[in-house]
């Protein structure tokens, strides 16, 4: 009966023993986890996924192409790669302007001189979006800030062929910009101010001879209020009595085959006012 009851007592000692340890882990596991409930997950905050929203607009206002083929560049400098060409009567909303240039879509840059571009309000065609830009490098791959005409404008079109005869007289004065100077030339390779007006009348629907600008003064018929397509004379410049000439294009600019190749000029400069003689028609 001894060894029973202190067997039984044994027993009793080690389930008091065994018990508080029980009790003590079931303790801290529910201190644990709030009051014994099972953890929540772990929930991580997510930030719902923006789409990119792509340059746009902020100026309201669109550039249009004046010239043939119009240097696109990388970046908002002269100095920058040419990466493309714009044509004649592309329309592109503005994004940016920067040192004389202004972004047509990210990373495509092309001037604003008013020699090549004209500035407008509103937003462009739908017929000529970016997505239309040529992407053919064209071979003047730089140019300085103080680049001309000839420089920043693409090689010049090939002449109008008789299909193209019809065209209007300032359409082919503009695909012929950036052609050189000549003496005496009157074909794109070269062009002295009396051969391009002949070059540019006889392959717009025109027929005239070539000859100097005094015989064109007298064969013009004078006018006041010049249109797109008449002539602008000057004396007094190389020589004596009408000795240059162009072809008015609108808004105070023409395009002549200066000293410096065919190119758009402002008629507000000093040196024309100067030596202005007349308008004239054929």
């Amino acid at each position: 009966m001894l060894k029973k009851a202190n067997r039984t007592v044994m027993n009793m000692g080690l389930a008091a023993l065994l018990v508080p340890a029980a009790l003590t882990f079931s303790t801290t596991s529910a201190s644990a986890n709030d009051g014994g409930a099972a953890p929540a997950p772990v929930q991580e905050k997510v930030t719902p996924s923006v789409p990119q929203q792509q340059a746009t607009t902020t100026t309201n206002q669109k550039v249009i192409v004046n010239v043939s083929a119009l240097n696109i560049r990388q970046g908002a400098s002269f100095s920058s790669p040419v990466v493309g060409t714009a044509t004649q009567g592309q329309e592109f909303a503005i994004l940016k302007e920067a040192n004389g240039l202004v972004e047509i879509a990210p990373n495509k840059w092309i001037s604003k001189s008013s020699s090549y571009v004209t500035i407008a309000s509103g937003n462009p065609s739908t017929t000529s979006q970016v997505k239309g830009v040529s992407t053919s490098t064209p071979s003047t791959s730089t140019a300085s800030a103080s680049t001309s005409a000839a420089k920043e404008t693409s090689t010049p079109a090939p002449a109008p062929t008789t299909s193209t005869a019809s065209g209007s007289t300032v359409n082919v004065a503009r695909s012929l910009v950036g052609s050189p100077y000549q003496w005496a030339g009157n074909t794109p390779s070269g062009f002295d101010c009396s051969g391009f007006i002949a070059y540019v009348f006889n392959h717009s629907g025109h027929s005239i001879s070539r000859t100097s600008v005094a015989n064109y003064w007298n064969m013009a018929t004078k006018i006041s209020s010049p249109q797109p397509g008449d002539l602008v004379f000057f004396q007094n410049t190389y020589t004596s009595g009408p000795s240059h000439m162009g072809i008015y294009i609108g808004n105070g600019q023409m395009i002549h085959a200066g000293s410096h190749g065919v190119a758009v000029a402002d008629l507000d400069v000093s040196y024309y006012q100067d030596h202005f003689l007349g308008y004239g028609r054929f």
